[in-house]
């Protein structure tokens, strides 16, 4: 699914009808808010920057492999642009001049036997990545919780919004209520 910059797929969800049959054998009603932490999703996240990623790590009750700078390539193409400095030509304009900075100074450092890994420093953070994250429904819920509110970053909110509509799409019974809401 792509929504604006990032593009996210949904790698793995839990089969809720399995969970549905092992819990009907053992004789227990199936209750939503009882499986929260069994219920896991596996998502790609492609396309956001590491600003993004940096906040999302934050929450520690997930498993991520992020791609790494080392071995990546670093192109100005590669950096997300932020809507209120695209919609300022202003803005834009000290933007691209400064990503074209940057990158004249990271090809010059490499030119000069610098590592990729150490003249990535000079890099931004608006850098794209990639990052697979791992998480249990209830531990995703606090997340989409926390990073809808209005007071979150624009390109983070996104992200959650995304996530949430593909979990949904996946297991509908378990959104029907967000549990923090």
């Amino acid at each position: 699914m792509e929504r604006g910059y990032v593009r996210v797929k949904l790698l793995y969800n839990t089969d809720l009808g399995a969970l549905k049959e092992v819990m009907d054998r053992k004789g227990v009603a199936f209750d939503p808010s009882l499986v929260m932490d069994h219920v896991v999703y596996m998502f790609e996240i492609e396309d956001c920057s590491r600003v993004t990623t940096h906040q999302l790590v934050r929450h520690r009750a997930a498993s991520y492999d992020q791609e790494s700078q080392r071995f990546s390539a670093a192109t100005r193409e590669g950096v997300v642009t932020p809507p209120h400095i695209q919609s300022n030509s202003t803005a834009l304009e000290t933007y691209n001049q400064a990503l074209k900075d940057v990158y004249a100074a990271y090809e010059k450092l490499v030119a000069a036997g610098v590592p990729k890994e150490d003249a990535r420093y000079v890099l931004p953070n608006g850098i794209k990545t990639k990052i697979v994250m791992t998480i249990s429904a209830r531990s995703l819920m606090h997340i989409i919780w926390q990073r809808t509110a209005l007071q979150a970053q624009w390109e983070i909110r996104e992200l959650a919004r995304t996530l949430q509509g593909l979990a949904a799409q996946a297991t509908p019974e378990l959104w029907t209520t967000v549990i923090e809401r």
